[in-house]
């Protein structure tokens, strides 16, 4: 069997067992109360169980083994991503500090270079105190991004493939096959992780699949140089590390904590600016799609580095300086949770709830009060307290009606 069947072969079982494997996963947490419910900061509205990580994790460590080409000594690769998946699971069952988090990732990352995950740009020295850098921030900043159904496992997904696509091309059939056995687990999860997400990844999905995906970004050997090769890296996860960017930023300018959770990624932003969750989802699909196909072209040296290089700059901090201006944080110091602005000609986003208002019948307001002065009135009060309304927000006409005070 020739090495592109192999790769074929290894990313089929991936998908047929991480498909089989969630409903599992998904039973269990449900029977063990292994969920994540809805808190502020959060963009979910119902419990969510967790442990879609460890079907990911199994899936993709069990097919990996099968693809051909694997120096033993790169197999400590694997045991550093399935170390980090137990590290992730901990945190979802009983969590873990920040500094713990770290005193996990930074040894798994050093075990990981040592292993082979190394960058080449400067010299061994440097090369390995950058890898291991990459190895965290990039590990981290995927585990940002599951912030929304279907986020995570759909950018693993595109930043997967084209990292395989490099890679093949560059005929690294270990690190194209890798790549190839990520995007298949994250396509069978996200046919449960779509919205509606019947499950989530969790810290140990997302904390593994940043970690491999990092990996086979250090693994990438290309022909071109070493500057185009360092933003072909940068390309080919460019959307994971522009999320986390632009949530550093936006809390150290608002003196918020970065390591909580929050609703101020570049997805609930998206939201705030009128589309859906789907919708956010596929924009940002798109987006990463663009990112890696340029990343890919810089890698095989179809596109000079020189001339991509300002016109992704440019972009970049465009984008960042347009996505900090959305939204307004809430008054409160905890997680970073984003509010539209309050501008007197927003349109009227609640849905008047006649549950308990005996004066109401069908949802009409008592004494003929305007219905749209009267929400706009509560959505008035509800912004100046710092209160989230969000499109399947009801409200009783009682609070629809006291809200109109003052209108």
């Amino acid at each position: 069997m020739g090495d592109g069947w192999k790769i074929a072969c290894a990313g089929a079982l991936a998908f047929l067992v991480v498909t089989l494997l969630i409903p599992v996963c998904r039973r269990f947490a449900l029977a063990r109360g292994i969920t994540d419910g809805p808190a502020q900061g959060k963009f979910h509205r119902a419990p969510t169980p967790y442990l879609g990580g460890v079907a990911i994790a199994v899936a993709a460590l069990g097919s990996a083994i099968v693809l051909p080409g694997w120096p033993r000594s790169s197999l400590l690769i694997l045991v550093a991503a399935c170390l980090m998946s137990v590290a992730g699971l901990v945190d979802d069952i009983r969590g873990l500090g920040a500094t713990t988090r770290l005193a996990i990732e930074i040894p798994a990352a050093v075990v990981a270079v040592l292993a082979g995950a190394r960058s080449d740009l400067f010299g061994y020295g440097f090369d390995f105190a950058i890898s291991v850098v990459f190895l965290v921030v990039l590990t981290n900043a995927f585990n940002l991004l599951d912030n929304m159904d279907g986020a995570a496992g759909a950018i693993g997904t595109t930043i997967a493939i084209g990292l395989a696509v490099a890679a093949l091309i560059e005929g690294q059939v270990l690190v194209g096959g890798l790549a190839v056995v990520v995007a298949a687990t994250c396509l069978g999860f996200l046919a449960y992780n779509w919205y509606p997400a019947a499950i989530f990844m969790g810290d140990a999905g997302s904390l593994f699949l940043g970690f491999l995906l990092a990996v086979i970004a250090l693994m990438l050997r290309t022909e071109v140089t070493h500057p185009a090769s360092a933003l072909a890296l940068v390309l080919l996860v460019g959307p994971a590390l522009f999320d986390t960017t632009l949530v550093v930023i936006s809390r150290v300018r608002s003196r918020r904590p970065i390591y909580i959770g929050g609703t101020d990624h570049t997805s609930h932003r998206l939201v705030l600016l009128g589309l859906t969750s789907v919708g956010a989802t596929a924009t940002l699909i798109v987006a990463t799609a663009l990112c890696s196909g340029l990343g890919v072209l810089v890698a095989v040296g179809s596109v000079p580095a020189v001339v991509i290089a300002p016109i992704v700059a440019i972009a970049a901090a465009v984008g960042l300086v347009l996505m900090l201006r959305v939204g307004v944080y809430k008054p409160d110091r905890g997680r970073g949770e984003l509010v539209a602005h309050v501008r007197s000609q927003d349109p009227v986003v609640a849905v008047v709830d006649p549950v308990g208002a005996p004066d109401a019948v069908g949802g009409v307001l008592p004494n003929k009060v305007a219905t749209a002065s009267v929400l706009n009135g509560f959505l008035r009060a509800a912004a100046e307290n710092g209160d989230t309304l969000l499109p399947s927000h009801h409200v009783s006409v009682s609070e629809a009606t006291s809200g109109a005070e003052g209108v």
